[in-house]
């Protein structure tokens, strides 16, 4: 009939929402639920963020409360809805620390670990998205929960069904590495090392920028008798994170650097760690091959002749910059490796090489077949010599 009224239940329950938190003078909890619909998941876990970052911020004691209420309706046998609703407040409460109420955080933590195998992608990542939040709780809060933490996030890097919850456990992982005891995180190294490094390759940008942060996370652990164990890692992965530290994703190209940075750390070799501190972006990718060769760091002069090797299939590289970057890698190393008595390179590597540079000169892209132009000789020169 013309003259119904349309009860619209979104707006009657914020409505509610906002009148309940004035009540107890929280004016500014009640103006932050404004939204211009809620027509999707993502949108109810925006309001509800917003939401418990005023509460977190104006009215924390009210934090408990709230917690204690949507606990319940984490449990895996009610519906959806429930589950994402209850699990964006409690991730947004771990985010924001609870308030500063460290055993409220305790809690928090402990029931979205338990979710972390939920069997809705979205309910999976709001549960690993907190489960960092334990590097803010106690000392032993951490010692005895980071075991159980780091399990839970590196499952979820193995998550085939959603891209999303995978990035988001990678992410994790970059979070509460620094804070995990080297004791414990001793025994997971090498199954994390592992499990990372394929997205270097075959994922989105965000991706490999979290996995190459994870290798630099590592470098924390390198020392005494696991140094060497590191530096083994660090052999798989120096190509990519070399070729990649030009990247235009910003934070693929600052993981790229920190990781490097993290590697001469490891080596403990100062002219390799000065050299890294003075290069900026700016100087472009040949310098910053010069100056790590130049170096003549031993540790990764035990490197080259695998890097070289793996070096070579970034020739068939979709990305042009990829393909530069390698020819300068190669011709910079190279031309050092075949000029000394003991450090140099297997033949058939400078010739694959060789072979390699010779079919680039016919790249679709003039950059390329600019830098192989210029590299090109000094490698055959050099082979020739030898």
């Amino acid at each position: 009939e013309s003259g119904s009224v349309i009860i619209d239940p979104i707006s009657i329950t914020l409505e509610t929402m906002r009148a309940l938190f004035s009540c107890v003078n929280c004016v500014v909890v009640a103006n932050s639920l404004t939204c211009s619909g809620l027509s999707d998941y993502t949108q109810l876990v925006q309001l509800l963020g917003q939401l418990v970052q005023a509460v977190a911020q104006h009215g924390p004691h009210h934090l408990p409360a709230i917690v204690s209420g949507h606990v319940p309706f984490t449990s895996a046998s009610l519906p959806d809805c429930m589950r994402v609703a209850s699990l964006a407040v409690l991730q947004a409460c771990a985010e924001h620390k609870a308030g500063g109420d460290l055993a409220l955080l305790s809690s928090i933590h402990s029931v979205l670990l338990k979710s972390c195998t939920d069997q809705l992608p979205l309910a999976r990542r709001l549960a690993l998205q907190g489960v960092p939040a334990l590097a803010a709780c106690s000392a032993m809060e951490i010692e005895s929960n980071c075991v159980a933490s780091l399990s839970a996030l590196i499952s979820g890097v193995e998550d085939e069904q959603c891209s999303a919850v995978s990035l988001t456990a990678l992410r994790g992982l970059v979070s509460l590495l620094p804070q995990v005891p080297p004791n414990h995180l001793h025994p997971l190294t090498s199954s994390l090392a592992l499990k990372v490094r394929p997205f270097f390759e075959s994922s989105s940008d965000d991706h490999r920028a979290a996995a190459i942060s994870i290798y630099s996370c590592l470098a924390r652990c390198a020392d005494g008798d696991h140094k060497t164990s590191y530096l083994d890692y660090a052999q798989t992965i120096l190509v990519p994170v070399l070729l990649h530290s030009t990247s235009l994703h910003l934070p693929t190209r600052q993981a790229c650097l920190d990781t490097l940075t993290s590697l001469a750390r490891v080596t403990q070799f100062q002219p390799l760690i000065t050299s890294l501190s003075s290069y900026t972006p700016a100087q472009g990718f040949p310098a910053l091959v010069a100056k790590i060769v130049s170096c003549k760091c031993g540790a990764l002069i035990e490197m080259y002749p695998t890097a070289v090797a793996n070096a070579i299939s970034y020739f068939k590289s979709k990305n042009p910059m990829l393909r530069c970057n390698v020819v300068s890698f190669l011709a910079e190393v190279l031309c050092y490796t075949q000029d000394t008595e003991q450090e140099q390179v297997q033949e058939e590597l400078v010739s694959a090489v060789i072979q390699g540079m010779v079919e680039m000169l016919k790249d679709q892209d003039r950059e390329v077949r600019k830098l192989v132009s210029m590299n090109l000789g000094r490698v055959v020169i050099l082979s020739i010599k030898n």
